[in-house]
C-alpha cells in the first residue's frame, strides 16, 4: 500500500497562505489532547428535524469549523472526505468528522475544551441535535472521551490545560456523569490522563461491532529518525492571499515536502492492505521541522501521525482506529503495526493504549502478550481497566541501556 502523487491534487480544501507562511519555530509541546465525541451510537440513529432534514455533523460548513477551531487556537490546513468522513489537517494536529461523531487532537498549547460550548451550539442551532439535560443543565450525548499523556511543560500550557484537575472541573460542569483517571506512573510524569462519560444507552443501542482505537505516543525519539522530519523550506511570511485553483494544490510546498516524508519513511506502508480498500492521504511539512499526516483507509478509517522532532523535546505520535485484521484479511495484528511504527522512529520511551469493546478482541490478547516480545526495550507499566463497554490497556516501555 503506498500513496499515489495524485493525493496532492484531490483534497476539498486547502488554506494556501497558511500552508505557505505557517512556522512552526516556537512549538514545543508534543503531546496532544485528544477529544472524541460520539453524539449517536451509529448514523442511522441520528432523528430527522422539524423539516424531515437528516442532517449530520458533515452538514456543518467549514466557516463554522473554522469558528469551533479558532477557539482552540488552531487553523486548517487542508481537508480529505470520503463519502463517509471527512479528515481536517490541523496547523495543530487534526480532526476527523463523521455524520454521529467526531475526533479532536491538538498538540502544543492549544485550548482544546474551550470549543465545547459552541460546538454544542452549533449542533443545536444548525442540526437540531438538543443535549441538554434539563435536569442538570449539562450537556449529555451518547459517549465522550478526553484524554493525554502527562504534558513535557505543563506550565506553558493555558488555563485549564495546565493542570489535569482543571480540566476534570471544566468537563464536569459540562457534561453528565464523567469520570476520571490517571493511568501509570505519576511521581515520574509518565503518566496518562483519561476522562469518560458514562454511555447514553436510551439514545441507541451500542452497536455490535467492535469499535478499537490503538495509540503509540513516543518520546526520545532516535536523532537520525527525527532528522528524516527536519525540512530545508523557506516560509515567507509575506506572501499575499492568491485564488488558486485546485489542481495548483500540488504547488503547496508544505503538502509536496509532507508527501516526500511519507514515503521516504515509509508511513504509508504500516498496514497490508490485503483488502484493496480505497487509500487516501494528506501530509504536511513544517518549517523548520515537523510533520502532521492523515491516511485513510476503506473511506472510514484512519490512522494519524504528528512528528516534533526537536531535539530534547522530541515526540511522535501514532493513533489509529484501523480494524487490522479486517483490512489484511487477518494477515497482520497490531502487534505487528507497533513494531512497524518503532522501527521507524526508535523511541527512547514509548507509551500504548489499546481501547475495545470486548475482552475477548483478539487484538487485546496479543498485545497484553507483548512484554517480552519487543526487542531492546523494558516493560515498566501494564494496566488493565474495564471501562463499562470498552476494555482499555496501557502499557508503557523503556529503552533497554545494553
Amino acid at each position: 500500500m503506498t500513496i499515489s502523487i495524485k493525493e496532492l491534487t484531490n483534497h476539498s480544501y486547502v488554506d494556501h497562505q497558511l500552508s505557505a507562511t505557517l512556522d512552526s519555530t516556537e512549538a514545543f509541546e508534543g503531546p496532544e489532547k485528544l477529544l472524541e465525541i460520539w453524539f449517536y451510537p451509529q448514523p442511522n440513529e441520528i432523528p430527522t428535524n422539524d423539516k424531515g432534514e437528516k442532517l449530520t455533523l458533515r452538514s456543518i460548513p467549514v466557516e463554522k469549523w473554522v469558528s469551533i477551531l479558532n477557539l482552540v487556537k488552531c487553523e486548517i490546513l487542508s481537508i480529505k472526505s470520503t463519502p463517509l468522513m471527512d479528515a481536517f489537517l490541523l496547523s495543530e494536529s487534526s480532526l476527523f468528522v463523521y455524520d454521529h461523531r467526531l475526533t479532536l487532537k491538538t498538540c502544543g498549547t492549544t485550548t482544546t475544551l474551550f470549543c465545547l460550548p459552541y460546538l454544542f451550539e452549533v449542533v443545536k442551532n444548525d442540526l437540531g441535535w438538543d443535549f441538554r439535560n434539563l435536569g442538570e443543565d449539562k450537556m449529555s450525548p451518547f459517549k465522550v472521551f478526553y484524554s493525554r499523556r502527562a504534558f513535557m511543560f505543563p506550565s506553558k500550557q493555558k488555563s485549564i490545560h495546565k493542570n489535569w484537575a482543571d480540566e476534570v472541573e471544566y468537563l464536569n460542569k459540562f457534561f453528565c456523569n464523567g469520570k476520571a483517571y490517571v493511568v501509570g506512573r505519576y511521581d515520574e510524569r509518565k503518566h496518562w490522563n483519561l476522562y469518560v462519560t458514562d454511555t447514553r444507552t436510551d439514545i441507541g443501542p451500542i452497536s455490535a461491532d467492535d469499535d478499537e482505537t490503538l495509540e503509540i505516543l513516543m518520546t526520545g525519539l532516535n536523532h537520525d529518525c527525527a532528522d528524516q522530519f527536519v525540512s530545508n523550506r523557506i516560509v515567507n511570511n509575506e506572501q499575499k492571499i492568491t485564488d488558486k485553483k485546485p489542481e495548483d494544490d500540488a504547488d503547496d510546498e508544505g503538502h509536496l515536502l509532507g508527501y516526500n516524508m511519507t514515503k521516504k519513511t515509509g508511513l504509508d506502508n504500516i498496514y497490508l492492505n490485503d483488502s484493496k480498500s480505497a487509500f487516501h492521504h494528506d501530509a504536511f511539512a513544517f518549517s523548520p521541522c515537523g510533520y502532521s499526516s492523515n491516511m485513510i483507509l476503506d473511506n472510514q478509517y484512519y490512522y494519524t501521525l504528528h512528528i516534533t522532532p526537536e531535539k530534547g523535546w522530541s515526540y511522535a505520535s501514532f493513533e489509529s482506529n484501523v480494524p487490522v485484521s479486517k483490512i489484511s484479511h487477518d494477515k497482520q495484528d497490531n502487534v505487528d503495526v507497533l513494531m512497524k511504527v518503532l522501527d521507524v522512529f526508535k523511541p527512547d520511551e514509548f507509551c500504548l493504549t489499546f481501547f475495545s469493546k470486548t475482552e475477548s478482541n483478539i487484538n487485546l490478547q496479543k498485545l497484553l502478550a507483548i512484554s517480552k516480545l519487543i526487542p531492546h526495550y523494558k516493560k515498566k507499566d501494564k494496566i488493565v481497566y474495564d471501562l463499562e463497554d470498552y476494555q482499555l490497556l496501557f502499557i508503557r516501555f523503556e529503552h533497554k541501556n545494553d
